[in-house]
């Protein structure tokens, strides 16, 4: 699970974390728990992409651009993504409501009103948010590149120029991502993750990370009306948010 905590004060982020590592040691102690801190909404946003991010703290009050004008510009960018602000005074809890503030903590708290909070938001669906379980893996649906075939072996391409590979038939593999709009076939054996494409090239999907993934030309006309598909309906459901 990957939370990002923005607050201008290391004390207060450290806390954060520190409540997220308690609660995770004893509520989901399988989970792997990646939390990155920023001192600020701008250097945030600078690396800030849509779906990067499971959960999100803001300080209410943080200097320049305030908790609440970082979470407009994150919805800009990502209409779903739980978030939760952090603050000394309930004063602006109204306009949290602008923004679809999934939580709100008041400082100083106490362990148990965290941890009552992240029940509240419904923690524990976030975590289950879509994934891929594989053998003893589980992978992130919004992590995975594209998928291709390598002899009798699939392999999963994802973040971090990480490579999984599993000796299974790929039509096994076409099943178990069938009820998730966002993979797409580009030729035979090969399987994109559309919701991580940059841009439609003439025979290529530019991915977000510079990769370069082939289509077949002979089914361009069919793929790039799925993929303008795809688009449309992603805009709608954001409208509809």
């Amino acid at each position: 699970m990957k939370c990002a905590i923005l607050d201008d004060q290391q004390g207060c982020r450290s806390e954060i974390c520190e409540s997220l590592r308690r609660y995770a040691k004893h509520r989901m102690p399988a989970e792997t728990l990646q939390l990155d801190e920023y001192a600020s909404g701008e250097a945030f946003l600078k690396t800030f992409r849509k779906e990067r991010y499971d959960l999100l703290f803001l300080d209410q009050y943080m200097n320049e651009l305030s908790g609440l004008a970082t979470a407009q510009e994150i919805r800009r960018q990502d209409p779903v993504v739980p978030l939760v602000f952090v603050t000394t005074s309930r004063d602006h809890a109204v306009d949290s409501y602008g923004v679809r503030a999934s939580g709100y903590l008041v400082k100083p708290y106490t362990q148990e009103a965290f941890e009552r909070m992240l029940d509240n938001i419904g923690m524990e669906k976030i975590r289950r948010a879509q994934c891929l379980c594989l053998e003893q893996d589980k992978l992130l649906l919004r992590e995975i590149l594209w998928c291709d075939v390598n002899g009798h072996y699939c392999q999963i391409h994802t973040d971090g120029g990480r490579l999984f590979r599993y000796r299974m038939p790929f039509a096994r593999l076409l099943d178990k991502l069938s009820a998730y709009s966002q993979f797409l076939i580009c030729y035979k054996g090969c399987l994109v993750n559309m919701q991580r494409v940059e841009v439609m090239d003439t025979l290529d999907f530019v991915m977000d990370t510079g990769d370069r993934i082939p289509f077949s030309k002979r089914e361009r006309r069919k793929i790039e009306e799925q993929y303008h598909a795809y688009l449309f309906d992603q805009a709608r459901r954001e409208v509809l948010l």
